[in-house]
């Protein structure tokens, strides 16, 4: 076999990344709290204790998942050659939702670790009453590209951050995600239908560029 052919040759997917794969789209099917390693075991094929031989547990399996979602958000506001940092907002915040909307998963996960205050995952750690806390460093360097990005756009000081706009936009594409109705299409793939979101999207990025 060539090199070229094994570049070019799809790389199988072991049990430890499968078991991640199946508990996303049971999770999207039921929701978090309903996710069962029993399920998920069965749904692959294997025993539940090979399920146990690569995680702990579901919190184990769910940190995973969220390791995937930091990953995710790691890749957004990076700025193309030639791009206007008002166009590179406008891009992510399409991309993001994109990626939250075609993973209805992650952003079920991210809605229920937001419910307590230091998150469920250590991961994904909030702030909370006498309690030291930080942010993944992902989503710290996200929140670093942003404030850069609303600094180029901004004509005076604002005390408008890289917190709030992302409180702002994130926020709408959470909550709006988790309204919309879970559907299946005629192979059976399980999706929410968020082509709507886009226009609404980029109205609430133009709004907030230009009040800033």
């Amino acid at each position: 076999m060539s090199d070229e052919q094994l570049v070019n040759k799809p790389r199988r997917r072991n049990t430890k990344e499968r078991i991640v794969d199946e508990a996303e789209v049971l999770a999207t099917l039921h929701g978090i709290e309903h996710l069962k390693l029993q399920d998920v075991a069965d749904k692959i094929g294997i025993k539940l204790p090979s399920v146990y031989a690569h995680f702990s547990g579901r919190e184990d399996i769910l940190a995973a998942m969220s390791a995937r979602i930091n990953k995710g958000m790691a890749q957004f506001y990076l700025i193309k050659p030639g791009e206007l940092p008002a166009d590179t907002l406008h891009r992510s915040a399409q991309e993001i939702l994109t990626f939250l909307g075609e993973n209805p998963a992650y952003y079920r996960l991210m809605l229920r670790d937001y419910s307590v205050p230091l998150g469920y995952d250590p991961l994904n750690h909030r702030a909370a009453v006498n309690q030291n806390f930080s942010l993944p460093h992902e989503i710290q360097e996200l929140h670093s590209r942003i404030q850069s990005l609303l600094e180029k756009i901004q004509t005076a000081p604002s005390d408008f951050r890289a917190k709030d706009y992302s409180a702002s936009v994130h926020g709408y594409i959470l909550m709006s995600l988790s309204w919309l109705p879970t559907q299946a299409n005629e192979d059976g793939k399980v999706f929410v239908d968020f082509a709507s979101l886009s226009a609404n999207l980029k109205t609430l990025v133009a709004r907030l560029i230009k009040n800033i």
